[in-house]
């Protein structure tokens, strides 16, 4: 639920500014809506009944318990995701205008 906020927020600031068809900020989009995928992905593989534990048999019938490997990789992602994020917020900013604020006349012109 998270992730449609954030990209629907980004979108709607990318209107905002006037970049929502700049091939850069698509770019970027897309990568962060993949990095989400990737996200949610392995939290539900974490999420799954005793899955944050794996063993591991080296010695026959000895079984040693790790944590999951996914454990290590999901800050990894998260923190990518939110560099793409800063990214594509910076693209906005840099590479786009706010638009005017509408005086009241053109305000009731288009019922808003």
């Amino acid at each position: 639920m998270a992730k449609k906020v954030t990209y629907n927020a980004l979108l709607k600031m990318a209107k905002e500014y006037g970049v929502d068809d700049n091939a850069l900020f698509k770019a970027q989009l897309q990568q962060y809506v993949t990095q989400q995928k990737v996200i949610e992905r392995i939290n539900e593989v974490l999420l799954e009944e005793d899955s944050l534990m794996t063993k591991k048999e080296y010695v026959k019938n000895r079984e040693n318990v790790y944590a999951h490997p996914l454990i290590r990789e999901l800050p990894k992602h998260s923190d990518a995701a939110n560099r793409t994020a800063s990214v594509i917020l910076d693209i906005i900013k840099t590479l786009g205008h706010k638009k005017a604020a509408s005086g009241k006349l053109e305000a009731m012109m288009n019922d808003e």
